[in-house]
């Protein structure tokens, strides 16, 4: 195996660089001409010459003064962009990070349009998005093999561990450039990485590593040269860091081609899947609802508290939840295998020490149920709401709204469940089969999944 053999698929060709560099000055002129008060200037790997071909994304900044207010930098900031939108025909929606910016359509490009503080370090900025121009100068100066870059952005891509947005939760491109300016070189970066732990610290300087892990309660922790205050590392997830470190001691044993090829996982045969359900002993629940018409940030972001917010009710109600999961399409689904998912009508629930200053109060409250003494301790028999899973889930179907809030079902997702559809027992299996290929391919993968 070469990497020149994986170059010769995911560098830009010449004609694509062409390209790319002729639509952004484009883009430049046409701004310098509309506004005066604005620097329009390109950001992200396109600046740094480590975008991947085929991938048409540019980060477009508009750095305005100082001098304006966070409510004026928006304002001013929205209204150019969609100016600049218009003047090229394009589409566009509004997204939010610290403050709203534009994700547009234009021709053949998708262009992130932000707003920000043209401040004179990074140690000045006003909003996170500020660094961003620092983060282009120090790669620019300091990367010597951009295409080493695009090597470990594409395996980072094939592995499912690229992209530090919500749904995806991994390495951003910017990780990507940092790890191959320390490293050296892909080689030595994979290597490196693959006898990495939990709480592995990188940094461009001297500091207190100590120090750094009590900061920094994350995987990865990359103390960003431009900013000593930040992990640029902060939004891998433990299971993205885990599937790269495997990627790369696998690679490292065994280098191939086929880690830098996504892979296509085929959904189990419905016969196979069926046997491996029942050879378990366990419980499957299926939730499946409409996706909401939100971005893919607050989606992802709100579909985790919602799977743990069903944890922990689960938990409490007595149930034991083996692991559960979610994935979303043009609908979501929310997985749950059950350890336990039938428990008697009755409950015990143990109080306070007969000698404790607590079990008066402890008495009172429970005055109305069946108490008694275990060991010295009192004990009272209560009645559960729910003994199976199934009622569990079909109260969350007809719960109101508010309720769902008050319960910790995030607010975008809460008004579907409600509308969603409950396949359980026999019925999962059923749920599974009339699913799309891709929901069905990624609950094989859940359910095969090996991280070391």
């Amino acid at each position: 195996m070469t990497y020149k053999d994986v170059l010769k698929h995911i560098k830009p060709s010449k004609c694509e660089k062409e390209q790319m560099k002729r639509f952004t000055n484009k883009l430049i002129r046409k701004i310098k001409k509309m506004t005066n008060e604005a620097e329009p200037i390109v950001c992200g790997s396109v600046s740094k010459d480590t975008w991947i071909s085929k991938n048409k994304e540019i980060d477009l900044f508009l750095l305005y003064p100082t001098r304006l207010s966070k409510k004026e930098l928006e304002k001013k900031g929205l209204v150019l962009a969609k100016k600049i939108v218009k003047e090229f025909k394009g589409k566009y929606e509004i997204a939010f990070s610290e403050h709203p910016y534009l994700k547009a359509q234009i021709k053949n490009f998708e262009v992130d349009i932000v707003p920000a503080y043209a401040v004179k370090s990074a140690e000045k900025i006003i909003s996170s998005v500020d660094r961003t121009p620092f983060h282009v100068k120090f790669v620019q100066k300091k990367l010597k093999k951009p295409d080493d870059v695009r090597l470990l952005k594409q395996f980072c891509i094939a592995n499912r561990c690229y992209g530090a947005d919500a749904k995806r939760q991994g390495f951003s491109g910017y990780l990507c450039e940092l790890l191959i300016i320390k490293f050296k070189d892909f080689k030595g970066c994979v290597k490196a990485a693959s006898r990495w732990k939990a709480g592995k610290s990188i940094s461009f300087i001297q500091v207190d590593k100590k120090a750094i892990l009590r900061k920094y309660k994350t995987p990865l922790i990359v103390i960003d040269p431009v900013d000593k205050n930040r992990n640029a590392g902060a939004a891998v997830s433990v299971e993205s860091f885990y599937r790269f470190v495997k990627a790369c001691k696998d690679f490292v044993e065994k280098p191939s081609e086929k880690f830098f090829l996504p892979k296509k996982t085929k959904p189990y045969p419905q016969s196979v899947l069926s046997k491996k359900i029942k050879s378990r002993g366990t419980g499957w629940y299926l939730l499946k609802f409409n996706r909401p018409k939100v971005l893919d940030d607050i989606l992802y972001s709100q579909m985790r508290r919602c799977v743990k917010a069903m944890d922990r009710l689960l938990s409490q109600d007595g149930f034991r939840v083996l692991r559960s999961t979610f994935y979303c399409n043009k609908n979501c689904f929310i997985v749950y295998e059950m350890g336990i998912s039938n428990i008697p009508k009755i409950a015990k629930h143990r109080g306070p020490n007969v000698y404790s200053k607590h079990a008066e109060n402890f008495l009172k409250h429970y005055k109305k149920q069946k108490t008694f003494i275990e060991n010295e301790v009192w004990v009272v028999e209560l009645e559960r709401e729910f003994t199976d899973v199934s009622q569990f889930f079909k109260k969350m179907l007809r719960t109101s709204e508010k309720e769902l809030l008050k319960k910790g079902i995030p607010s975008k997702v809460s008004p579907n469940i409600r509308k969603g559809k409950l396949y359980d027992g026999k019925n999962f299996l059923k749920g599974v089969k009339d699913s799309s290929n891709d929901f069905k391919s990624f609950f094989r993968e859940w359910f095969e999944e090996d991280l070391y």
